[in-house]
């Protein structure tokens, strides 16, 4: 099982041939990378919380970049597309651009120039099929920039991104109180009852993740996936009580 995808990804050296793995209609690329996933490392962690005063819902009442019942290529890769098309899955979650004051949040968290920022607002009935993270649409913005230098950078397969660039960080900030009915699984522990503010960060590398939103109320996050300037608080929250209290 996964010959061909345990084929290609050793032969991986660059970036380029990373991306060229992951955008392979004929590879299995989503279930082969959960198998990559070391579980023992799985998990994540609230850091603390942010306080802000912004009009979310006028946000969520705009037309999102993506809707929930898309399928659509910026957030998925072809395999994940023939899986969608075979199970029924979606996006499963209206995705808007961060802009304005919500930027003043990922500039509080301490997030270098660069960053990537989104809302993904699962709406009531919303289903987000089980996946591990690749960060794609991230780095295919960072080379668009021109801030990976090129496709022929080495690639680091043990940190699933660029040789030598900082290490890369995913985080979410609810945006809203957790309402029953609100599921979010990251792999091997549910996230509940967060209050808005809450600040989670998780191990995107080895951590399965899902979610379903069988209540009645949006369930905004504000998705955050750049460098720190300094993560000191972030791996000393992980496995402790230490929380940290951000303002904008």
């Amino acid at each position: 099982m996964f010959e061909k995808e345990r084929q290609r990804w050793d032969s991986i050296s660059t970036v380029g041939d990373f991306f060229k793995f992951i955008e392979d209609p004929e590879l299995d690329v989503m279930t082969f990378m959960i198998e990559l996933c070391d579980l023992e490392k799985s998990g994540w962690w609230i850091v603390g919380n942010v306080k802000f005063n912004i009009a979310v819902e006028d946000i969520l009442k705009s037309k999102p970049q993506i809707k929930a019942t898309d399928v659509s290529t910026i957030t998925r890769i072809p395999c994940e597309e023939k899986h969608h098309d075979l199970y029924g899955y979606t996006n499963g979650y209206d995705r808007f651009v961060a802009e304005g004051e919500l930027n003043k949040i990922v500039e509080a968290l301490g997030f270098e120039p660069g960053y990537n920022a989104v809302i993904n607002n699962q709406p009531p009935a919303g289903l987000l099929h089980r996946h591990s993270d690749y960060i794609t649409t991230y780095m295919y913005e960072k080379n668009e920039k021109g801030e990976f230098t090129s496709m022929d950078k080495p690639y680091d397969k043990s940190l699933r991104q660029p040789e030598g660039s900082k290490p890369i960080y995913r985080c979410f900030v609810a945006l809203d109180n957790w309402y029953p009915g609100q599921i979010v699984y990251f792999e091997p522990a549910l996230w509940t009852h967060w209050k808005k503010g809450d600040v989670m960060f998780f191990d995107w590398r080895n951590t399965p993740h899902s979610s379903a939103n069988t209540g009645l109320h949006q369930r905004p996050l504000l998705k955050i996936t750049g460098t720190l300037k300094d993560s000191l608080y972030v791996d000393q929250a992980r496995g402790t009580d230490k929380r940290k209290q951000f303002t904008i």
